[in-house]
């Protein structure tokens, strides 16, 4: 994880239902987003729509970094367009807001 930071993640396979149990998530579809790095771990926005298409999220909730994986904006459009559509926007509008 070179430069991660408010970039796309998802769970790695393995570790999924340890982190569907832990936080409550549908953790095979959702997008984890690293927001600040201590040490091996990072704190992490995890954002999902539910059923009804609406988003949810959680903040601060903390990863193992060897847990999470890059996501594939081919193979994981789903996902890409979550974070796409409601996260990089914010991110971009408070950058240009500090200028």
């Amino acid at each position: 994880m070179v430069n991660y930071i408010n970039q796309p993640y998802k769970i790695v396979t393995s570790k999924q239902k340890r982190y569907e149990a832990h936080y409550k998530i549908p953790a095979g579809n959702v997008v984890v987003i690293p927001v600040r790095e201590l040490g091996e771990e990072v704190l992490c926005d995890i954002r999902w729509e539910d059923s009804n298409g609406e988003l949810q999220v959680i903040h601060h909730a903390m990863f193992i970094k060897g847990n999470l994986t890059p996501l594939n904006a081919m193979l994981d459009i789903k996902l890409f367009d979550i974070w796409s559509a409601h996260y990089k926007s914010l991110v971009i509008q408070e950058d240009t807001a500090q200028i």
